[in-house]
């Protein structure tokens, strides 16, 4: 069994950090509007509806990624 030292449990990702994670392996790519100061995020074909739901009520963690605002719609590539 590996020993865990004490100072691991810093190097543990936050809820958040677990939820940008799970969102970032479906998104293909981004939409900026720099006069609205907002982006629309781009997301892969098969992306689950779980995905979805979870990014939506999330958004407001990409705060930590980009500086524009992330709107809650979404696009499906095509």
């Amino acid at each position: 069994m590996e020993r865990i030292e004490p100072m691991d449990i810093l190097r543990a990702p936050s809820p958040e950090e677990v939820i940008l994670a799970k969102i970032a392996k479906w998104v293909k790519t981004s939409k900026d509007d720099l006069k609205e100061n907002c982006t629309t995020v781009v997301f892969k074909k098969n992306t689950p509806q779980s995905i979805l739901d979870l990014f939506q009520k999330n958004t407001d963690l990409f705060v930590a990624i980009t500086d524009l605002k992330v709107k809650k719609k979404y696009e499906l590539e095509r």
